[in-house]
């Protein structure tokens, strides 16, 4: 069994993350309810987390031990002297003495797209692109550092498909925007950088409506799970002070890829529209400038 040293420095919520991709089923389901609300080690026992998360306790020992801990114990004391640290900048990558050299950078680079293709099931990509296809309406939600994942990937959904909404929108207040979501539509929210309670109170609304939510994440939330209707994970960690966005773009366009081949036609008709009406517009900037 590989795992976390022993004498590493990584609090548990790290450990989880880079450990996570060499966990068997059991491991990952105990492990995923641990990156919702690590915080319930401080209260709960082996025995209560086996039982909530469906294992037995000899796989929450496993798991344990995977994480570079002596047992239980071990992880539930970290959590009651240190309390629950947020998953965010190793403190090793702090500084520029860490920035790597560009053959590690593009190793690391490589590994997260691996790494997220690897793990991400066939009939998971399937039902995100049926999603997106039958949506009466698209939404496309990404907040700060996932604004930029969000603007891209209606840019690429707009060329195949109308009416694709976005929040934010700047200037146009959130709830007046989002009051006309539906349960015959699909949202599709970018979580991978530091959450907003704007983005938490979207998934809330969306959720109780019926809305279907997809939900792009390299990690875990509270209530996550009970929010989504699917959750795809994609791996954003690097050597350096920034998270990686290659994967999650490589996703998006993917995800438009197998969209585009499912609509067909429609699709096609469309992009070659939009290419005549760029064609006349860029003739006519022509005869402007001329």
């Amino acid at each position: 069994m590989t795992g976390i040293d022993a004498n590493s420095s990584l609090h548990i919520g790290q450990r989880l993350l880079a450990a996570y991709d060499s966990m068997p089923r059991g491991e990952r389901r105990l492990a995923d309810l641990l990156l919702e609300d690590v915080g319930i080690l401080r209260v709960s026992t082996a025995g209560e987390l086996a039982e909530r998360a469906g294992v037995s306790k000899a796989t929450a020992a496993r798991l344990f031990r995977r994480l570079g801990y002596s047992g239980y114990k071990a992880a539930q004391r970290e959590i009651r002297e240190g309390g629950v640290q947020p998953l965010g900048v190793p403190a090793d990558v702090l500084g520029t003495s860490a920035i790597p050299h560009p053959g590690a950078y593009l190793e690391s680079e490589v590994k997260n797209l691996v790494r997220t293709f690897e793990f991400l099931r066939p009939d998971e990509i399937n039902q995100a692109v049926q999603l997106l296809r039958y949506a009466e309406k698209p939404w496309v939600i990404g907040f700060g550092g996932d604004y930029p994942l969000a603007h891209f990937a209606r840019a690429m959904l707009i060329k195949l498909r109308p009416d694709i909404r976005m929040i934010p929108i700047v200037g146009f207040p959130i709830p007046e925007e989002f009051a006309s979501i539906s349960s015959s539509d699909t949202v599709l929210a970018f979580g991978l950088t530091r959450r907003s309670q704007a983005l938490r109170n979207i998934l809330g609304f969306a959720a109780r409506t019926g809305t279907k939510i997809i939900l792009v994440t390299d990690r875990l939330g509270a209530g996550d799970k009970s929010a989504s209707t699917l959750i795809l994970r994609v791996h954003s960690s690097g050597p350096t002070l920034f998270d990686s966005m290659t994967a999650a773009v490589s996703l998006i366009t993917y995800l438009c890829a197998r969209l585009a081949a499912g609509i067909g036609d429609p699709a096609v008709s469309r992009l070659r529209v939009i290419e005549e009406i760029h064609a006349e517009w860029d003739e006519d900037e022509g005869m402007v400038d001329k």
